[in-house]
């Protein structure tokens, strides 16, 4: 599962990039740690953005966890894992 969420956050830090969406905190960041080296803070800012964004996935999932528990205390993990999937799967066709 680590691999696919990482494979999906790189597809995304991919899609941004595409777009021309860039973060200027991280892209601050990333020249700083570079000395101004634009090709090396541009892989910086990747690795950075990469780890933020894994770190904002985390957080959905422990709210939606959390969410789900306090919707049904007594859920059986199991369950809480189908009633996740759900959400998700309703949620991504939005």
């Amino acid at each position: 599962m680590a691999d696919l969420s990482s494979d999906m956050v790189r597809s995304l830090v991919l899609r941004e990039l595409e777009d021309g969406v860039r973060h200027d905190g991280l892209w601050l960041q990333a020249m700083s740690e570079c000395k101004l080296d634009q090709a090396k803070a541009k892989l910086r800012y990747v690795e950075l953005r990469m780890a933020a964004m894994q770190t904002d996935v985390k957080k959905m999932l422990i709210q939606q966890i959390r969410g789900a528990q306090a919707a049904a205390p007594t859920m059986s993990n199991a369950d809480l894992a189908s009633y996740l999937a759900v959400k998700n799967s309703t949620s991504t066709k939005k």
